[in-house]
C-alpha cells in the first residue's frame, strides 16, 4: 500500500522539477527566411535617369540585442563570472577614413552601437565626425562586441557603410591601437551619367543551346544573334540531391569581348584586355565544386559601347541566369550612375 502511495508523489516531483528547468532555458529567436523562387518575368530594361548613390551617413541595420547573461544550472560560479565578464568586455576604438587615393576625409559621419550587459536596455549609440586627418575614436565603454558605420554625404561607402568588431565571444578580437588605427576607406563620387539598367532572369537549356540576349530590350533569341550569348552543359540526369555532376558554361559577347574585375565600384571600363568569351568549368571531382557561380565582368559591344554585369548561372534546379547590368548608350566607359 506504501509503494502505491509513494509511486505518484514520485511522479509529481519529477514533472515539477522538469518545468522549473524549462523556465530556466533562454529563449530562441528564428529569423524567417527568404526563399528566392527564379522566373523570367522580372524588370525590364530601364534608361536610369535620377540614380542616387548609396547615403552611408544613414546606414541602418538590426541593431544589437540586449541578452542579459544569467547564471547557468549546473556551472560553477566561476563560469558564470567568465560569462558575465566577457559582456563587460572594456571597447576602446581607434578609426581613419581615407579617400580612394588615401586623403583623410574630414567630417564623415559616424556611428557605434554596441551592447552593454545587464542592464534593462544595454543598447547604447554615440556619434562623431571624423576630424582634420580623418581621425575619430571611442573611449571607455563595456560590450562584446561593436558595430560601426561611416559615410559621407558624396561618397560611396563599401559594406553598406557597415563594419562589425569583436571584443569577446568570438574569433578575431580586435586589439585597440591608436598608433594603427582601422582604416575605412571611402570612394568619392563623380560626374555619373545615364545608364540603361537590366535586371532579369533567363531560362538556361542544359544541352547546349544558345540563348542569345539583347542587353538594351532584354528580348531573347536562341541564335547567336544578341549582345551577349549563354550555353550551358549540365550533365546532371539521374543524380540524386546532393551528387556532384559535371557541368560547364560559356558566356559570349559577340563581335566585343569582356574582363573580369573584383572590384567594388566599377565606374570606368578598361579600353584593353577583351577577350571574346568567359567559360565555367566545373568537372565533379574539382575541389571547390559548386552548383551555381558568379562572374563579374566589363564588357565591351560590338558597336563600341561599355558596360558591367553580374552574371550568375544556377545550374541545377530551374537551371536559369542571373543578370544585373549597366551599359552606357553613349559609348563613353564612365559607368557611374548620377
Amino acid at each position: 500500500m506504501r509503494k502505491q502511495i509513494w509511486i505518484p508523489l514520485v511522479v509529481v516531483l519529477v514533472v515539477c522539477l522538469l518545468l522549473l528547468l524549462k523556465t530556466t532555458k533562454h529563449q530562441h529567436v528564428t529569423l524567417p527566411v527568404q526563399n528566392v523562387v527564379p522566373t523570367n518575368q522580372s524588370e525590364q530594361p530601364t534608361t536610369v535617369e535620377n540614380h542616387q548613390g548609396p547615403d552611408t551617413s544613414k546606414a541602418t541595420t538590426v541593431p544589437p540585442v540586449a541578452i542579459t547573461p544569467k547564471a547557468v544550472p549546473g556551472e560553477s560560479s566561476v563560469t558564470n563570472s567568465q560569462l558575465l565578464a566577457d559582456w563587460q568586455a572594456p571597447i576602446e576604438f581607434y578609426g581613419r577614413v581615407i579617400d580612394e587615393n588615401s586623403n583623410p576625409v574630414a567630417g564623415a559621419n559616424i556611428t557605434f552601437k554596441w551592447a552593454e550587459i545587464p542592464a534593462p536596455d544595454g543598447n547604447r549609440t554615440a556619434t562623431t565626425e571624423s576630424d582634420a586627418e580623418g581621425l575619430f575614436s571611442l573611449h571607455g565603454k563595456r560590450g562584446p562586441s561593436l558595430a560601426v558605420w561611416v559615410g559621407k554625404n558624396g561618397y560611396y561607402a563599401p559594406h553598406r557603410g557597415q563594419w562589425g568588431f569583436n571584443y569577446a565571444l568570438g574569433p578575431d578580437i580586435i586589439s585597440p591601437d591608436p598608433q594603427n588605427p582601422i582604416v575605412f576607406v571611402l570612394h568619392k563620387k563623380g560626374k555619373g551619367e545615364s545608364l540603361i539598367v537590366m535586371k532579369r532572369n533567363y531560362g538556361i537549356p542544359r544541352d547546349g543551346t544558345p540563348v542569345s540576349i539583347d542587353l538594351t530590350t532584354g528580348a531573347t533569341t536562341t541564335s547567336k544573334s544578341g549582345n551577349l550569348v549563354v550555353q550551358c552543359w549540365t550533365q546532371d540526369a539521374g543524380k540524386r540531391s546532393g551528387e556532384k555532376y559535371d557541368w560547364h558554361c560559356v558566356v559570349s559577347i559577340p563581335g566585343g569581348g569582356a574582363v573580369t574585375n573584383n572590384e567594388e565600384f566599377a565606374f570606368e571600363a578598361p579600353e584593353n584586355g577583351y577577350a571574346p568569351s568567359l567559360e565555367i568549368a566545373m568537372p565533379a571531382d574539382r575541389p571547390d565544386w559548386r552548383d551555381d557561380v558568379d562572374l563579374k565582368f566589363y564588357y565591351r559591344l560590338a558597336d563600341g559601347r561599355y558596360g558591367r554585369m553580374t552574371f550568375s548561372m544556377v545550374a541545377f534546379g530551374h537551371h536559369f541566369c542571373m543578370i544585373d547590368s549597366v551599359l552606357n548608350p553613349s559609348g563613353s566607359r564612365n559607368l557611374e550612375p548620377p
